[in-house]
């Protein structure tokens, strides 16, 4: 089914450039991790079997700044109206939730953050003064990279601790190329985001079978500055109960607003440890 009219769908990307002319590469860059970061918001997001969207082109213009309209090619048969903004959405909710703190967010994986982080490096170097996202649902709350945004970044993903541990969630994305060994990424439990799962050769079976399922995941475990889990080196892997109406302290968090007392999350767990 061709798109028509795919409203929430549709993500505007703003690039204002430094100088007059805006330099080719940065511009190819910029959109080729757009692109490849909404898929990855896509396939953490959206249940595994999930049929999947292909990005392009639906408008295009230059002012002040250069404007690009990107919308699904095509909607697969088989995929509900409903998540269509899911993956656009979520970007720009993760940009914006990266420019206040260095947090892994929602349906973002260490690779997403990354890519985020080099959209921002175009910034820091010149290329171009910002970059900018929007979900044309709500066009006027676009989430800006800025050079807040791409250190927030860098520091969400660089480990900080690694100790033999476990993480708990759906294994959404499998990765499995010739010459590189298995890997897959698994949704956590509260926080949403995407932990990444590093495999042995013999493991690929195990992940195969574990494909779309809520799992508990054993091995050497990396985590950012907030202790959220990065990467995983998988040890065992095996299937886990569903967790109900339990809560994470991710979950506990947002409980109640006035917890931190207006401070963000990476600022008052820095408090906490203090004492």
């Amino acid at each position: 089914m061709t798109i028509t009219d795919i409203g929430g769908a549709a993500l505007e990307v703003r690039i204002t450039p430094s100088h007059q002319r805006l330099d080719l590469q940065a511009y190819t860059s910029i959109l080729s991790e757009v692109r490849k970061s909404l898929e990855e918001v896509d396939r953490i997001a959206i249940p595994a079997r999930t049929p999947r969207m292909q990005w392009a082109i639906k408008d295009m213009s230059m002012r002040q700044d250069v404007r690009i309209l990107l919308v699904p090619k095509v909607i697969p048969n088989k995929r509900a109206i409903s998540t269509l903004s899911v993956p656009t959405e979520g970007l720009v909710s993760g940009v914006r939730s990266l420019s206040r703190v260095a947090e892994i967010p929602a349906y973002f994986t260490d690779a997403t953050v990354h890519r985020v982080e080099q959209i921002g490096k175009h910034v820091r170097s010149g290329d171009v003064d910002r970059v900018s996202v929007a979900s044309m649902r709500i066009p006027t709350e676009a989430a800006v990279v800025d050079q807040a945004t791409t250190i927030n970044a860098a520091r969400a993903i660089e480990p900080v601790k690694k100790s033999f541990s476990s993480v708990t969630g759906v294994l959404e994305v499998l990765e499995h190329r010739t010459g590189r060994s298995p890997r897959a990424f698994l949704r956590v439990d509260g926080s949403k985001h995407g932990v990444r799962v590093e495999a042995r050769e013999d493991q690929s079976s195990l992940l195969r079978e574990a494909w779309g399922e809520r799992v508990l995941a054993e091995g050497l475990l990396k985590r950012n500055i907030l202790g959220q889990p990065v990467s995983l080196v998988l040890d065992t892997i095996e299937n886990a109960p569903d967790r109900g109406n339990a809560l994470s302290p991710w979950e506990l968090l947002g409980v109640d607003p006035d917890f931190t007392e207006g401070l963000s999350t990476e600022e008052y767990i820095r408090r906490v440890r203090r004492g």
